[in-house]
């Protein structure tokens, strides 16, 4: 039982080494693809403020 949980802990350890990177990069995506949207919104009420 005791080798069975040793096995599960450094499974768990492994995945969350590398699920922590991952989870990082997608925020950092999921920020930058909100910055873009933001810059298309306010480019386009600019257009629309000076079509009127």
């Amino acid at each position: 039982m005791r080798k069975f949980l040793a096995r599960v802990a450094t499974l768990t350890r492994k995945i969350a080494e590398w699920l922590v990177p991952v989870l990082s990069a997608i925020k950092l995506l999921i920020e930058i693809v909100g910055k873009v949207a933001n810059c298309h919104d306010r480019q386009l009420r600019l257009q629309v403020s000076v079509a009127r």
